[in-house]
Formats: C-alpha cells, structure tokens, sequence
C-alpha cells in the first residue's frame, strides 16, 4: 500500500514538472514582439535602416503595411549592391508610403553617382509630408552638372537641414538668393554655393527667424556675388571652415546675439561685423590662412580686431605661428593690435604639426594682450 502511495506521489509530481516545462516552453515560444501596440513596434523600426524595416513586411499579414506608417526614413547606398537597386528601392519606398503621415525625419546618402531626379523627388516629397529634419550627403565629384531644384529651401515645417556635398567644384549646387524656411534652427552646409541678390551680396539667412545654429564648410559664392552678409538677429553659434575648392571672400557679420565663432580651415575670407557683437563669448580659430592668397596681409589679425568683446579666445599653434609671420611684416607697423576688453581667458592649443619654441609663444602672447585689461593664459 505505501509502495503505490509513493508511486502515485512520484507521477503527480512528475507531471506537475511537466506542465511546467510545458509553460515555460510555451512562454519561450510566445511572439511578444508582435504582442506590442503598433506604435511601440513602429518607434523600434525608426531605429533602423529604412531597408531592413520595409523587409519586415514578410514576417505576418499584421507587419505586411506597418513600414508604410514610418515618420523615419533612412537611405544608405552602402546597403546595397549597386546604385541602379538603391535608386529603385527608393522609388518604390517613396510610392509605397502612407501619405497621410507626416514624415519627421529623413536621411539620404549616396556614395555613388547620385541621379539627380530621383534626390529632387525626394525633396518635393519630404516638403510635401512636412518633414522636420532632413540630412543628405551626396557624391558629386565626377559630375560636371546636377540639377538641383530648391524645393527644400521654401519648407515652412523643417527645424534642421544639413546638405553635404563632396564636389570639386562648389558652383554645382548653387542655393537660391533666400532661404524661406520660417522654422529652421539648425543649418549645416557643405560645398554649396550663394546666389547673390539685387547687388554683389549674397544675403541667405535673413528670412530664418529662429536659426540658431549655422555651419558653412568650403562654400563658395555663385558667378557675380562677391560678398557674403551672415545677416540674422537670432542666430548664436557660427561655424565658419574654409576650403582650397571655396576659395576665398568677404564675408560681413550683422549678428548681434553671436555668442560663439570658430573658424577653420584654409580659410583667407576678411570679416567684417556691422555690429559690435556683445555677447560673443567664445571664438575658436584653428587656421593657418594663406594658402591660397598670400599677398592677404595680417588676415587673423583683422579678424581679431573685428572680435574683441569675445571672452574667451582659444587660438591653435599653426595660427600663432601665422600671427608671428605677420607681425614680423613691416605692414604691421602702422596696425594696432587687437584691444580684447572682456577677455577672460585665452586658451593655447598645441598642434604637433606646428613646431613653435616657447619665446615663440610668449612673443604671440605678448602681443596679442598687450591691449587688453585682463590677462589670463590657459
């Protein structure tokens, strides 16, 4: 009797063990992925690949039309094997889409040759379904031309823009005298070029009320334009890089809530402020000058004059050397040295290109605070 006690004991628990591995097997097994609201599915895919986000449409009836609901759209050519199925891809992603959503981000980059139709449809669709950020990068090194519409420079929803360009010759994308993009914060620009309006100045910016931000990187100014005027009340941070391909040009400030400036590059641009540019605080220069125009005399050091209400000045060896060249010019006699009233630090940043001695260093420092009421060296 007590035998078949502990026999019949031993099955319940056997059984109980197996309907446990049974659920747990089962909780294994369970799609939870699928489980999720299709809003928790649809932010997961915008972290991916726009590629691999329409392939899900393979795995049930329910993900068969999810991408299509997509507010991110990413376009990488590296994905593929060939420009020709990148640029199909693309046509058919764009056809494909639910045009009732609105798209919040796009990114578009082509290693290769890049089909000029095809990017300015993605520009017009992008305008068209109120998009908010939108990144290119484009190869444009072995074009000689490339039609370039516009249509994103009239967006009235777009709060970010960057269009990066990789071109020998910058006077292939050439933008429109004015950028009408009312909600524009941030704009970075490469390789691009102005259009001058009713004068020899090209003016862009103006009409971007809330630009806060701006990088311009070897842009160059288009045909007839020989000045470039950075006209904009609201605009803080100013990126300024220089390039062999941009050549070089005047470029006249009218910031007066400019509080931070860097400049680098080859860059031989004069610069100019209609404005006395109060509330500069910093200003990076990490430039050697020069490299194309050197009849350009004491190029930094107008620069410098233009800045002197900056706080904080952070300059890079090649410049001081560059600074020292200058004031060894007889033409320097006669120029004054930059008068830094609000200086607080000057910051001193080594590059191990540059070979400055330390009586080197000291005789660019010297010079350039002995205007300046308060000396502070980092």
């Amino acid at each position: 009797m007590e035998g078949k006690e502990t026999e019949g004991m031993l099955k319940m628990t056997t059984d109980k063990r197996q309907q446990k591995r049974s659920r747990s097997d089962r909780e294994e097994e369970r799609d939870r992925l699928s489980e999720l609201p299709d809003c928790v599915v649809l932010h997961i895919m915008e972290f991916m690949d726009t590629k691999y986000a329409v392939q899900t449409c393979v795995l049930s009836k329910r993900w068969k039309d999810l991408w299509k609901r997509l507010t991110y759209l990413g376009f990488n050519t590296t994905l593929f094997k060939n420009v020709v199925k990148f640029n199909k891809f693309v046509s058919r992603v764009l056809s494909g889409r639910d045009g009732s959503v609105s798209l919040l981000n796009l990114e578009f980059t082509c290693r290769g040759m890049a089909e000029p139709k095809l990017f300015n449809r993605l520009m017009k669709y992008a305008v068209l379904h109120n998009v908010q950020q939108f990144t290119v990068s484009l190869n444009l090194s072995f074009r000689q031309s490339f039609e370039f519409r516009p249509y994103i420079f009239s967006c009235e929803s777009l709060t970010f823009l960057k269009l990066s360009f990789n071109s020998f010759d910058t006077s292939i994308v050439a933008l429109p005298g004015s950028l009408n993009m009312p909600a524009l914060k941030s704009l970075q620009l490469e390789a691009v070029s102005f259009t001058a309006r009713d004068n020899d100045y090209a003016e862009p910016f103006s009409t971007c009320n809330v630009l806060n931000t701006l990088i311009l990187d070897g842009c160059s100014l288009h045909k007839d334009a020989k000045f470039l005027s950075i006209s904009n009340s609201s605009l803080s941070s100013l990126t300024i890089s220089g390039s062999f391909e941009g050549g070089a040009y005047k470029i006249a400030l009218s910031t007066p809530n400019l509080s931070s400036l860097t400049v680098t590059g080859h860059n031989n641009h004069t610069i100019s402020s209609a404005c006395n540019l109060s509330f500069l605080e910093e200003v990076t220069i990490d430039t050697l000058g020069y490299t194309l125009f050197p009849n350009t005399d004491l190029l930094i050091i107008s620069w410098l004059q233009v800045l002197t209400n900056v706080k904080i000045l952070r300059l890079y060896s090649g410049t001081l050397l560059t600074i020292l060249r200058d004031i060894s010019n007889p033409v320097s006699v006669s120029t004054q040295p930059p008068c830094f009233v609000q200086l607080k630090s000057l910051i001193l940043a080594n590059q191990p290109s540059a070979d400055i001695s330390f009586e080197q260093l000291k005789r660019a420092v010297e010079y350039l605070l002995q205007n300046s009421p308060q000396r502070r060296i980092d």
